[in-house]
């Protein structure tokens, strides 16, 4: 309705400053305001031509609203009949990794035991059929910083850096780094020279943005 007072406004405005007309019938007298029209006569063609457009326009927006609406319920409706008769299932199958891979939580990751920039670390990866390592929660963090703090000891890539815009850090996979990451202490901080995180042994092994150019371990992961 709200909408319908603001469009006889519009059309208000169209007739402002048009005469009264002052229309004597037989039996009837007819008045012409800028809003109403009494009997046959009209104050503005044009105006009321214009609000019929706007009117249908909005008939159209709402039949279409109306149309989203219920297919949104249909979705809603289909997911909840299937999640009440157990159709959506989860991925029991056992993980199975390939050699010099650990598995974790239904992912296996390869620590190397050679060094290389990071963006060759990163092809390395792709060649086995997976990614530099991705780090979403805080076991996995845990589990790759616990591996690394007890036998190489060393820096080591994961998959993630800045390269693309600086400032924004983006995981190998395409994801973008969501939340405040895993971070030591003042990290990242080395604006456009460093754009590629690895962990970090002096900073507790958490992580560090460095030169992308320079040769660390990595970590490669494979999805199950």
């Amino acid at each position: 309705m709200s909408l319908i007072y603001m469009l006889l406004v519009l059309f208000a405005v169209e007739c402002k400053g048009q005469p009264t007309l002052d229309y004597r019938g037989p039996d009837e007298k007819c008045v012409c305001s800028p809003v109403v029209n009494v009997g046959t006569q009209t104050c503005n063609s044009d105006g009321i031509s214009r609000l019929s457009r706007l009117l249908a326009e909005q008939r159209n927006i709402t039949e279409n609203l109306k149309k989203r609406v219920a297919q949104l319920e249909e979705s809603i409706s289909n997911t909840s009949s299937n999640m009440s008769d157990g159709h959506i299932t989860t991925n029991t199958e056992p993980v199975s990794c390939p050699a010099d891979y650990q598995k974790f939580n239904r992912t296996c990751y390869r620590f190397s035991t050679d060094k290389k920039p990071y963006s060759e670390a990163r092809d390395t990866c792709h060649g086995e059929g997976g990614i530099l390592a991705t780090v979403k929660d805080e076991d996995t963090h845990n589990f790759l910083a616990n591996h690394v703090s007890s036998t190489t000891h060393r820096n080591t890539w994961i998959g993630l850096s800045d390269l693309a815009t600086e400032g924004l850090w983006v995981w190998d996979d395409g994801t973008l780094l969501l939340g405040q990451g895993i971070w030591g202490t003042g990290e990242p901080n080395g604006g456009r020279g460093e754009n590629c995180a690895h962990i970090f042994p002096s900073k507790n092994y958490r992580w560090n943005d460095g030169p992308c150019s320079r040769s660390y371990n990595y970590i490669c992961e494979i999805r199950g």
